[in-house]
């Protein structure tokens, strides 16, 4: 059932290529205003979103890179406005540092969630020093 997402905007991880690619353009496809976060640029999704009539943005980001975050999540709210709704397109890659398994997955689960507090937010929530 097409626009049952008007009105929301929705920010898709790893959404240049592939499965991230086309689920940015299903959820415009349902009426979504899409924001693409990933280290690739987004043409190509950009033409199937616009297709679509919906409004894009994208910019090049490592969601690991919290500078890089803060400057996406204020990027967005001004392009888009406020995001109702996050897709976490591309699995986050394995770092230095970060255990491999569950809590590795956990650390990457605690990214995105700290991305959508950002996102969400009126302003970014105050950084420590």
């Amino acid at each position: 059932m097409a626009g049952r997402l008007t009105g929301r905007t929705a920010v898709v991880t790893g959404g240049s290529t592939g499965i991230g690619q086309e689920i940015a353009r299903r959820l415009a496809a349902e009426g979504a205003d899409i924001a693409v976060a990933d280290v690739e640029p987004a043409d190509g999704t950009r033409a199937l979103v616009e297709r679509t009539g919906r409004r894009f943005f994208s910019a090049e980001v490592d969601v690991c890179d919290e500078d890089a975050v803060h400057a996406f999540a204020a990027r967005v709210r001004g392009a888009l406005g406020t995001t109702d709704i996050l897709v976490r397109g591309r699995r986050l890659p394995h770092r230095q540092g970060v255990p491999a398994g569950p809590e590795g997955l956990r650390g990457g689960t605690d990214r995105q969630h700290h991305l959508l507090q950002l996102l969400d937010s009126p302003t970014s929530p105050p950084r420590g020093p």
